[in-house]
């Protein structure tokens, strides 16, 4: 590794959980993740902690789970949530450690760019605008100004799915997952997904054009991640293995590109494997656990479990689980819909109307558990929660992830979450009333 303090160029994209080639996943033109995937490394079981796009990115960026480090929600327009007093975004560690840090696009985690810590934000727009502020401002950058933090952070392909520089697939050309129905309606929304994707992954191959050109990668880490998975149903808003599987490929000075790791990993292990790898202590409150052995060939236990919780996503609907190599409990604490669509059915969703005609009993309300044996039904389609045959692996489940709740503290334990909305309202309308 280099003698210098490393960089930290670090790409992020909304809603494309690990819809790439590389990934396995067929007839996605993602040639610029592909390539840099087989020059760093690829982990192939990596999960976010929340499958929305504001908590999740706060997981990431604090090493610690939505409802410990308080963005149970959106962050942006009138949702109001933020990360709690004393919480610390990766950007703001870096910078007290002399690092300068940059912003390009939006981060989500935080209403407020300077709460996480970026002294600059520069632009934001679609992935090929931000892309190139990105790039160009890589080029002007001399090591001499000091060790810099980068996030570049794409739309798309969030909803909906632009993409300007793209032409458009044949329907008949994409992939249709096996958990969705294959009617014209997804296929046409998936052409629009497909094509947003890789106008994502064009962008993407710019800031990578731009590190090759100065020979960044040479003293940098670079890596890319999404927030969570696709947003379409039994997907992003759900808690099942779609809405939390996203995908992470990193090169890292030193560690030999090409490798493929298959260890469960969570969103939370990023932050202090970062810090890890740049020789900086980790904060004592961060719930992620450190990867660098998994790069460097040294000791590493792997995980025999990840979690995962949704509070809020446009409306309160809390549920927590745990995942481990077999099996997913989802424990639901309210009755409402399965499956939270997007409002906005007229312009691009309306294959959420048509996948509940062609998929019942879709939208039925959540029952307490679900438990699903991912050995022999991996889309999670029929659950097992109240077969008793299955009542002791539920029962360990439950108990594993109840400690897992005592343990990060969560606040849903001991009764109903407020979000920022309603605690910025109360206050507004007490002091009203006076």
């Amino acid at each position: 590794m280099s003698a210098r303090p490393l960089n930290v160029i670090l790409v992020i994209s909304h809603d494309l959980g690990h819809q790439m080639s590389c990934y396995g996943v067929p007839g996605m033109r993602t040639e610029n993740w592909d390539a840099f995937a087989e020059q760093g490394v690829r982990f192939s079981n990596y999960f976010c902690t929340a499958p929305q796009c504001s908590p999740s990115r706060s997981a990431i960026f604090t090493g610690r789970f939505p409802h410990a480090n308080g963005v149970v929600g959106l962050a942006h327009a009138g949702f109001q949530n933020d990360l709690n007093p004393g919480e610390r975004h990766l950007a703001q560690i870096l910078a007290e450690a002399g690092y300068q840090t940059h912003l390009f696009g939006h981060q989500h985690a935080s209403p407020s760019d300077e709460r996480c810590g970026f002294q600059q934000s520069h632009g934001t727009g679609p992935c090929g605008v931000v892309a190139e502020e990105a790039a160009a401002f890589l080029r002007e950058w001399s090591p001499e100004d000091g060790p810099l933090f980068v996030e570049a952070a794409f739309s798309e392909p969030h909803r909906p799915f632009r993409h300007d520089d793209v032409e458009e697939l044949d329907p008949a050309d994409v992939w249709v997952p096996p958990y969705l129905p294959d009617i014209p309606e997804v296929r046409e929304n998936l052409v629009d997904f497909e094509a947003s994707a890789c106008s994502a992954d064009r962008a993407f191959g710019k800031i990578v054009a731009a590190l090759e050109e100065t020979g960044r990668f040479e003293d940098s880490i670079v890596l890319y991640t999404v927030d969570h998975g696709i947003a379409f149903p039994y997907s992003k808003m759900t808690l099942y293995d779609p809405g939390l599987e996203t995908a992470l490929l990193m090169r890292v000075p030193g560690i030999e590109g090409g490798a493929v790791h298959d260890c469960m990993l969570s969103n939370v292990d990023l932050l202090p494997t970062l810090l890890d790898l740049l020789g900086l202590p980790v904060p004592e409150n961060v719930q992620g656990r450190t990867f660098k052995g998994l790069l460097t060939d040294e000791a590493y236990a792997p995980r025999e479990a990840i979690y995962g919780e949704k509070t809020y996503h446009t409306y309160y609907d809390p549920m927590r689980c745990i995942r481990t190599e077999r099996w997913k409990l989802i424990a639901n604490f309210e009755y409402t819909l399965q499956q939270e669509s997007t409002h906005d059915f007229d312009s691009n969703a309306r294959s959420y109307v048509e996948i509940a005609k062609a998929k019942p009993p879709f939208c039925q309300y959540h029952p307490p558990y679900e438990l699903y044996d991912l050995q022999v039904d991996p889309h999670e389609q029929h659950t097992l929660a109240d077969d008793p045959a299955y009542a002791e692996v539920r029962d360990g489940l439950i108990g594993r992830l109840h400690q897992w709740m005592v343990d990060t503290g969560d606040p849903l334990l001991d009764g109903p979450m407020a979000q920022g909305t309603y605690r910025a309202r109360m206050a507004a309308f007490k002091e009203t009333a006076g």
